[in-house]
């Protein structure tokens, strides 16, 4: 018997929050691995060719994006996984024209090898995870996204332990554990493929310009919340920079519990009609506005106490720009259900670009005026100021949309509190299989 489209949402929730809380783990201690083995020079050797093709990897995420949009709204045939890695081919040879001047004006010439062969696993990663939101697998698209991360500790324990404990041998690790899960994972996904029987198709025109529309505003999103990192380091001390890098860290950590909303909603809001989609959507800023509210206050309160257990004394002038930076992660928080919305319903995606370029503009002027004179707290309150600047755009244009109320939005009702009492309950009556078991068929 098929579970009704809330119960699913929740269970699918549950287990997204799980895996994504293994994940961060699994990257804690890859991080972790990599510094105590290598040291200091040789964490920053391995680093850098990841650093240099993540600018242009965050445009692979438009692949997986087409596909969940056109799967989600069009009853499309198989050919549409052959125009997904067509696009992806030549999305692969923009990506590796422009990582070879970024690799010349760093002085490090070596690490454009390197960082090109990890184009490819990147790109599988995303064209699978992409395609597992289009048909409703959120299940699938969260495995692929934690298997990289297993895979590369596993694999990264043996190389450092078993070959050598070099930067070249974490690198190669690095490069092989991304290619491998991307390549199974799309070996999964072309034959699932054979078995879609629509009559629709897309043209390789519309799905590029649709893809490459999305990856530019996780390129822009991207800049958007490093910048302050850049002007921090530009304009002060590495020590300040430190601790500022410290304060974002903590901060943008809180994302996770939020952004589990909006993913394991985001295939139904693409493929509901758009009142529904719309009722959704704001269902899903509410229950962000309940879990944003209890971690940002909770973790307001402990800055200074957790810093000080975790890191130790000196960290303790980061407090006071982790609880500035705060203000704005809630805000931010808000802003994922919404793009998705905008993106895999309307099919705007530049909406979340004009928005991201917006609140770029503001970070970046914010921060160069503040940071002389007030250091790390100054770019806090231009990060701040731009996620808040960004939300607010962004809870106008779906209000006018949507025609919804700012408070269907914004303030959440006793049914939305009940939700969880409910599914407590129906989590103790299912036993270990709501979280474990598989996941109902979606069509």
């Amino acid at each position: 018997m098929a579970r009704p489209i809330g119960t699913r949402v929740m269970y699918d929730g549950l287990f997204t929050f799980a895996m994504r809380i293994f994940n961060a783990g699994c990257a804690a201690g890859l991080g972790i691995l990599t510094a105590r083995l290598l040291g200091p020079a040789g964490k920053g050797l391995y680093a850098l060719p990841g650093v240099e093709a993540g600018l242009v990897v965050s445009i692979f995420s438009g692949l997986g994006s087409a596909l969940s949009y056109f799967l989600l709204n069009r009853k499309l045939s198989n050919r549409v996984l052959f125009t997904a890695l067509g696009v992806g081919v030549l999305f692969l040879l923009g990506a590796g024209i422009v990582l070879i001047p970024i690799a010349l004006l760093s002085g490090e010439r070596w690490a454009l090898l390197p960082a090109l062969a990890s184009l490819p696993g990147a790109a599988a990663v995303n064209v699978a995870a992409g395609y597992a939101l289009g048909i409703k697998r959120v299940r699938f698209s969260t495995g692929v996204n934690v298997a990289v991360t297993v895979v590369t500790l596993a694999l990264m324990a043996a190389g450092l332990f078993f070959v050598g404990r070099s930067a070249q041998v974490a690198i190669v690790v690095w490069t092989v554990a991304s290619t491998a899960v991307g390549l199974v994972a799309l070996a999964g996904v072309a034959l699932h493929a054979r078995r879609l029987n629509g009559s629709e198709t897309v043209s390789a025109r519309e799905f590029g310009f649709f893809a490459f529309k999305v990856g530019f505003v996780n390129l822009v999103s991207l800049l958007n919340y490093r910048a302050d990192l850049y002007i921090v380091a530009l304009l002060t001390s590495p020590a300040q920079l430190g601790l500022y890098t410290v304060a974002v860290s903590a901060a943008e950590s809180l994302l996770v519990p939020t952004q589990v909303t909006a993913l394991v909603t985001s295939p139904h809001i693409g493929s509901l009609e758009p009142r529904a989609a719309a009722s959704l959507t704001a269902q899903c800023v509410r229950h962000n506005v309940i879990i944003a509210l209890v971690v940002c206050a909770a973790l307001f309160v402990c800055a200074a106490p957790l810093l000080r257990l975790l890191y130790g004394e000196a960290f303790l002038p980061a407090a006071g720009a982790l609880q500035i930076l705060l203000l704005g992660v809630f805000a931010m928080s808000l802003g994922s259900p919404m793009s998705s919305y905008f993106t895999l319903k309307l099919g705007r995606p530049e909406v979340p670009l004009t928005l991201a370029g917006a609140s770029a503009v503001i970070c970046i002027i914010t921060s160069l005026v503040l940071v002389p004179t007030m250091g790390i707290y100054g770019a806090a309150v231009g990060s701040s100021a731009a996620y808040i600047g960004g939300q607010a755009g962004a809870l106008w244009y779906f209000t006018r949309t949507t025609h919804l109320r700012l408070g269907e939005l914004l303030l959440p009702t006793r049914t939305d509190v009940g939700v969880y009492w409910r599914f407590l309950g129906r989590i103790l009556r299912d036993g270990r299989a709501a979280l474990f078991g598989p996941a109902p068929s979606p069509r």
